[in-house]
């Protein structure tokens, strides 16, 4: 009787894959060039230029940023002016004073944004996203929850369970999908009684759709609106309404619209 093979020896275990921890500091100031950065703590100031990739796990950046790959982040704070070309992952905090530009997908544990911010594809934050001025995506923005004052511009979805906000500027969104919804428009000097001041400015929200267990809304132009109870204030049109509306403003209306809004700069 033949004998039985012998078994093959055992595979080789690959070497890990695990990242190499980081460590070290990084402090860059005046007028920086790097090909790429990956420190445990990270400071910019001045006019900084990465061009491939950021990885750290704390950054604090000041004055002006170029990055042309990825960063990521266990959390960071940007103030000033600044580019990022790639996509952007902060496991924690975000914080913005200033303009940020991301080119890419952003997505944080928190964020909070002052000034201008464009992303160029969806925006993505677990706990609680804050902004203070213009908020702009290519796609969606969702959160656990938003906060707001200002402006947004949104042709996707804004998504969270609960969204309040201020709008000070004409501002739009495909749509909005929350448990709460609380939108009104910044009340201004222009809206006090007096003639010898210039027209107010038009400041609303445009949005397609709205969908929630509870909505209050002023200074809201919404195609089709959708929720359990729906109190609609002052300066709010909705086209078509699914639900029960407990209260409605005297300058709020229901219905297709008769005639076309006034355009930006001129009052009703």
């Amino acid at each position: 009787m033949a004998a039985a093979a012998a078994p093959p020896p055992p595979a080789s275990v690959p070497a890990s894959d695990a990242p190499t921890p980081l460590t070290g500091n990084l402090h860059l100031s005046g007028t920086s060039r790097v090909d790429s950065v990956r420190v445990q703590d990270w400071t910019a100031s001045g006019f900084t230029k990465v061009s491939g990739s950021v990885e750290v796990a704390t950054g604090r950046v000041t004055g002006s940023l170029t990055v042309g790959g990825r960063l990521t982040a266990s959390a960071i704070s940007f103030s000033g002016s600044h580019r990022l070309d790639g996509d952007v992952q902060v496991g924690g905090p975000l914080r913005s004073d200033g303009t940020l530009r991301v080119a890419g997908l952003l997505s944080a544990g928190s964020a909070e944004l002052a000034g201008s911010v464009v992303v160029g594809k969806s925006l993505q934050v677990a706990e609680d996203l804050r902004w203070s001025g213009m908020l702009e995506a290519g796609q969606d923005a969702r959160a656990h929850r938003v906060f707001f004052r200002g402006r947004l511009a949104i042709p996707g979805t804004l998504a969270a369970r609960s969204i309040v906000g201020e709008v000070d500027t004409l501002s739009t969104a495909g749509s909005i999908q929350a448990d709460w919804v609380e939108i009104r428009r910044k009340k201004s000097i222009f809206d006090l009684p007096l003639f010898i001041l210039p027209p107010r400015p038009w400041h609303e929200l445009e949005v397609q759709r709205i969908e929630a267990a509870e909505v209050h809304l002023a200074g809201v132009r919404v195609r089709r609106l959708k929720a359990d109870r729906i109190w609609l204030g002052p300066h709010t049109h909705a086209e078509y309404v699914e639900g029960t509306i407990v209260a409605q403003h005297k300058e709020a209306h229901v219905g297709p619209e008769s005639e076309s809004p006034p355009p930006p700069g001129l009052s009703r």
